[in-house]
């Protein structure tokens, strides 16, 4: 008998080990479950998560070469500190990189995208107007993050997603001493106003802005910290 076509939606391959430890330990280290200047054990891990050492360590150095941590072999590893040099050279890469987004999407973006966009952007301000600074970080990752995808360049969005995990790493270590609202959500509406427009000079001009008020942002909130 023939192999009858059901037409069922194939399912996506599992997890490994290694990728479900290493989505926990950054979620850990993101929502500030593990703490600066503490040295945490390969053993105290993977007890915590059930698994056996060798995929928590695979994760660890994984996380260590995207600079999350700093990993010493055989005694554990500790959750890296950005200083205000750090962010100033992150915020550099990350200009270029998300202004090479811009001038590539802009000529092209179809209906389609500019609903998507704006389905996100408006996730984002709810979670931005609820005061809840974990969930509007996430969001306006999310939101930038599908710009990136708009551009069908996994090199160009693998490298924003890496620098955008140490940016988030920074801004949550010290999300309790300031938190803005109304001014982001209007960062974010102009450069998307400048999109559905089609307006590349106006768009570029908005993330600009956008980037450089973050910046400035986060660099204050590491100073008040330190």
């Amino acid at each position: 008998m023939a192999n009858q076509s059901l037409n069922l939606k194939t399912l996506p391959p599992l997890p490994s080990l290694k990728d479900m430890a290493l989505s926990a330990i950054k979620e850990a280290i993101l929502y500030k479950k593990l703490e600066p200047g503490v040295l945490y054990t390969e053993a105290s891990v993977s007890s915590e998560l059930g698994i056996s050492r060798t995929p928590v360590r695979e994760a660890l150095i994984h996380l260590a070469s995207r600079g999350f941590i700093i990993y010493m072999p055989r005694k554990g590893f500790q959750i890296r500190i950005l200083m205000e040099k750090d962010v100033k050279n992150l915020f550099e890469l990350r200009m270029a990189l998300e202004l090479a987004v811009i001038r590539q999407i802009t000529p092209k973006l179809t209906e389609e995208s500019i609903i998507k966009i704006e389905n996100l952007f408006s996730k984002y301000t709810k979670a931005t107007e609820a005061a809840n600074p974990i969930e509007s970080i996430n969001a306006d990752r999310e939101l930038h993050l599908s710009l990136a995808h708009l551009t069908d360049n996994p090199f160009l969005i693998n490298a924003i997603e890496e620098i955008r995990d140490l940016i988030d790493l920074a801004s949550i270590r010290s999300l309790e001493i300031e938190y803005r609202t109304t001014e982001a959500i209007k960062e974010h509406q102009e450069i998307i106003d400048m999109l559905k427009a089609r307006s590349l000079e106006e768009a570029l001009e908005k993330m600009e802005e956008h980037l450089r008020i973050t910046e400035q942002r986060v660099l204050s909130r590491i100073k008040a910290v330190e």
